[in-house]
Order: C-alpha cells, then structure tokens, then sequence
C-alpha cells in the first residue's frame, strides 16, 4: 500500500512537472518574436528535403533565392542566412542545421570575413538566428562560445554574457511581450521563399573602383578563423564548399578583405565565386537596393541564375524536380509565385515595378503614352531594357556592363521621337515584340491569347481575345488623364491577366 502511494506521488510529480514545462514552451512560443519561427521553421520541418544550404549574412538572404533555382534547375535549397550574421554565428547556425540535415553542398558568404569580433551589436539578429533552433548540445556550445567574451556589448550596452540565458530560454527574454502581442503573434505566414527576402527598392550605388586580386589584407581576425573551421567541418562529413562574395559596390577594403579569400580557398582546393571583382552578372545602376550593400531583386535573380548554372556545372546536385520525394515543391513554388505577385500588384512606385519585371515568371505588356515623362528619365529608361535583358554566364570573364546593354532598340527611337510606345515581354513562348509611333499597331498570338494594341489621337486600346473571351485593357482611362505609362501583367501559369497598373 505505501508503495502505491509512494508510486502515485511520483507519477502526480512526473505529471505536475510535464504539464508544467509544456506550459511554459507553449507561453515561450506565444510571447516570443516570430522572426526566427518564420525564417527557420520550414527548413526544420523537412530538412531531408535539402541537398544545398546557403549560409551568410543578409546579402545572402537578400541574393540569393532558392525558388528560382527550384524552377530552373530543379535544386532543393535553403537559405539560412540572416541579417547581421558575423561569421562565428554562420558557423553556429550551419552547425545547428547540420544537426538536422544532410546537404550535398554548403554555401558560404564571406563578406567582412575581416571583422574582428563574434556577435554583431544587435541581440535582437542573433535571437533571430538561433531562437527556432530547439535547446540542444549544439545549441548550447554555440551560446557558450559566441558569448565568452566579458566585454562584449550589444547596441544598447547590453553584456552578451550576461544575456547568455535569454538565448536559451526565450521566455526570459520576451516575457514583458503580454501587452504588445497582435493577431499576427498568432496567425503569422511562414516564410515562403525557403529562408530569402525580397528587398524591394532601387537605389543610386556609391562610386566603386575594381582592384586587382593581388591587393589582398593578412588574413586575422574571428571570421577567417571561423570561415576556416566551416570548411573543416564540412570536410569532415565529406559535404562540398563554394565560396562566394555576393556583387555589391565595395570599397577597396572591402575587396582586400574578399581577396584574401582567394589564398584560402586555393589551399583547400575549394572553388571561389568573388563577384565583386568578376562584376559581369549584375548592374548597379538598376540591381541595388541600397547605395552601398544589397541587392533588390533584380539582382539576386541574376545572381541566383549565375550560381543554379554554376552549381549544376560543377557539383553533383540532383534535379529534384521529377521526385516523389518533393512533389510538395511544385506547391511551394506556387505559393512563391502568389507572394511574388502579391508585392507587385503593391508597387506605387514605377521603378520598383520595373525591377521587378525582370523575372521570368510573368509576361509584360507596356505602353507609353507620346510624350512620357519615362523618357526623360535616365534611370527608367535603363529599367525598362533591364526586363527583357539576359543574365550573363562567362566564368572568370571580366565585362563591367553596367549601363552598357540596352536590348530594346524601338524604345530609344520613341524616345528620340516622343513617339508612343508598346512593349510585349511573352515569356513563355520566348518572344520580344516593340512598336513605336503615335499611329503604331500591333496584332500578335501569344501564350495568353490574341493581343491587339492600337495608338491612336493620342490615345492607347489593347485587346487580348483569349478563347473568345475579349478583355480590353487600358480602356477606361480618361483622355484627360492619360498616364505615362500602363503596365499589365500575366501570370504565365495560368495565362491570366495578374496586375494591371497605371503610373
């Protein structure tokens, strides 16, 4: 009998203590930040699925999207790059995924691989790093050594080694979050481009020159020793490395630190991709969302392009796309598409909505009314022959093209004219059609139907007669309220109409 009541003590314990823990992970789920749960949570939920993980900074998470390479070449890939990552908590990071998957091919962005310190000073970025991962060894010996360093601050002045216990156990840190919590705290979207983010802008890039590759800093410092031991443990589990320095306008210091990269990777035997110094794959002028650092878009789809033609050259990384194993990709990539769409049906801005037409996913129809403002608009002008350029795949060349390709040549004759314009972009039946004049027209079968477009007295029509169903498109825009341009876009999938736009 004492026994039983012994026995049934213990069990109302095991009990007491389970329910307990179990409240106080679902609490720490609800009150936390959702950053790290977004970016992190599909990648935990199937890490099998993956054969490449790009490991980096945020010019890894802003360059590089996974769902074009998916599309185009079939790569199953995520991108656990998150914004202020040092080097030491890359490793950390790869570290910690590699506990849960088995890639055939580890990524890694070694900007500022110069730096001299572990943690960046915002807590809030490595919370967003490291919070989703679950509490394991791995986890803890990442938290004990990013945060050995007594001197080490945050922003705020905050000691990382006193902090050390709110990275493993959340609650400490968001419990005061009871009264800032929204809907979104609970209904939240998982990120749908495996792990990237789209930055969305266009900016005017800081001057650059390019140095020679000789021009190279000793190597010392936190992020060579760590790039080194990323290497060493991806050897170990027999996982290949390529190294790359994503485009950006860098600063000569910025080029002497990538160039030191060259000595590693020739002593590891490793393939290196700098492609700052290579600077043929994108153009600042239309591919920056900032002056001096990322890419919008734009760019990262041309690097994406550069890297999914490289990859497949040079590693044995399967074509995922005919596989049992992710047919749920097919349905992702969709998802992708929605969000993309959804961004540029968003756009009030005419560059940003340029930018992000170079994108193989839509058709495009444009037109321009006489007279444009477009015209006269240097930077808009190089946008519109940016949507129909071609991504350039030369390895090792070196061809600065920026403001150089300009693909479109009715568009400068209108221009010189002040002529109407009419662009159509048929992606899917790889076709590019102009027109220009103020009495131009344009009848032509495409992927989405019968297209008739019409400049008349000024005046724009365009009809597209898809199956006997006539849709007409600029139609209902006032004469005394012509825009200057009138964008409209399919989604190629279907052959609907997604977005129509006036600016």
């Amino acid at each position: 009998m004492m026994k039983r009541k012994k026995l049934l003590r213990v069990l109302k314990t095991v009990i007491f203590f389970t329910l307990l823990l179990s409240s106080i992970a679902l609490i720490s789920r609800i009150v936390e930040r959702k950053a790290s749960i977004i970016k992190f949570k599909p990648f935990l939920d199937a890490p099998e699925d993956i054969d490449v993980l790009f490991i980096g900074d945020s010019h890894v998470v802003n360059g590089v999207f996974p769902m074009e390479l998916w599309h185009d070449y079939g790569i199953a890939s995520y991108n656990l790059s998150s914004y202020g990552n040092t080097l030491p908590v890359s490793y950390w990071v790869m570290m910690n995924a590699l506990d849960y998957a088995d890639p055939k091919l580890v990524v890694i962005g070694v900007k500022d691989v110069e730096k001299g310190y572990k943690l960046s000073g915002s807590s809030s970025d490595v919370h967003t790093a490291f919070d989703c991962f679950p509490l394991t060894q791995t986890k803890l010996r990442a938290i004990e050594d990013l945060m050995d360093d007594p001197y080490a601050e945050d922003d705020a002045g905050n000691r990382y080694m006193d902090m050390r216990w709110e990275y493993c156990f959340t609650l400490g840190k968001y419990h005061a979050r009871w009264s800032e919590l929204t809907p979104s705290d609970f209904h939240y979207e998982l990120n749908c481009q495996k792990g990237a983010e789209m930055a969305v802008r266009v900016a005017e890039p800081r001057d650059y020159d390019i140095i020679d590759e000789n021009q190279a800093l000793e190597e010392s410092g936190w992020g060579f020793i760590y790039l080194r031991r990323m290497i060493e443990e991806c050897r170990s589990r027999h996982i290949d490395v390529l190294l790359v320095h994503l485009p950006y306008p860098a600063a000569e210091e910025e080029q002497m630190a990538a160039n030191a990269v060259y000595y590693i990777a020739e002593e590891y035997d490793l393939n290196y991709i700098d492609f700052v110094n290579l600077d043929q794959v994108v153009d600042y002028d239309v591919d920056c969302y900032d002056p001096f650092s990322h890419l919008n878009p734009s760019g990262a789809r041309k690097v994406t392009d550069y890297l999914g033609r490289y990859i497949a050259g040079h590693y044995d990384i399967a074509d995922r796309r005919g596989d049992a194993s992710h047919q749920g990709w097919a349905a992702d990539y969709d998802a992708y598409t929605q969000y993309k769409l959804g961004y540029i049906r968003a756009q009030n801005r005419l560059d940003n909505l340029l930018m992000l037409l170079h994108d193989d996913s839509f058709s495009v129809c444009i037109s321009l009314r006489e007279g444009s403002a477009v015209y006269r608009d240097a930077k808009l002008m190089t946008l519109m022959h940016n949507i129909v350029r071609e991504h350039i795949f030369e390895e090792d060349a070196f061809s600065k093209w920026s403001n150089s390709l300009f693909p479109l040549e009715e568009l400068d004759e209108a221009a010189a004219q002040d002529e109407a314009y009419f662009l159509l972009v048929d992606r899917k039946n790889g076709a590019v059609q102009e027109c220009a004049g103020n009495s131009a027209a344009m009848d032509d079968e495409t992927s989405f139907g019968t297209l008739s477009y019409r400049a008349q007295d000024g005046g724009i029509s365009l009809m597209i007669d898809r199956d006997g169903t006539v849709t007409h498109c600029f139609a209902d825009v006032p004469e005394d309220a012509r825009p200057d341009a009138q964008i409209l876009v399919v989604d190629d999938r279907t052959g609907d109409i997604a977005a129509e736009l006036y600016f």
